[in-house]
């Protein structure tokens, strides 16, 4: 397991100690979740741009739901 350092100023550490309160977890769960949250939505932002710009593009390829149940047999 490796270990990051990040230093905090005194007001910095009251809201992440309030946050923490808040969540009931401690510091470092509250900022790791925060950036894996935040990193999933950046990654997210990406994938749907690309999305628009094929739309935009013609470059987006569809099919109807059906031919999905029958690929799947449903």
């Amino acid at each position: 397991m490796s270990v990051v350092s990040v230093r905090f100023d005194d007001e910095e550490m009251k809201v992440l100690n309030d946050f923490a309160k808040l969540y009931d977890c401690g510091i470092s769960s509250l900022i790791k979740q925060i950036v894996f949250q935040r990193l999933e939505d950046e990654y997210d932002l990406k994938i749907f741009a690309e999305y628009e710009k094929d739309k935009k593009n013609g470059n987006l390829k569809t099919r109807p739901i059906s031919d999905l149940w029958k690929e799947l047999d449903l």
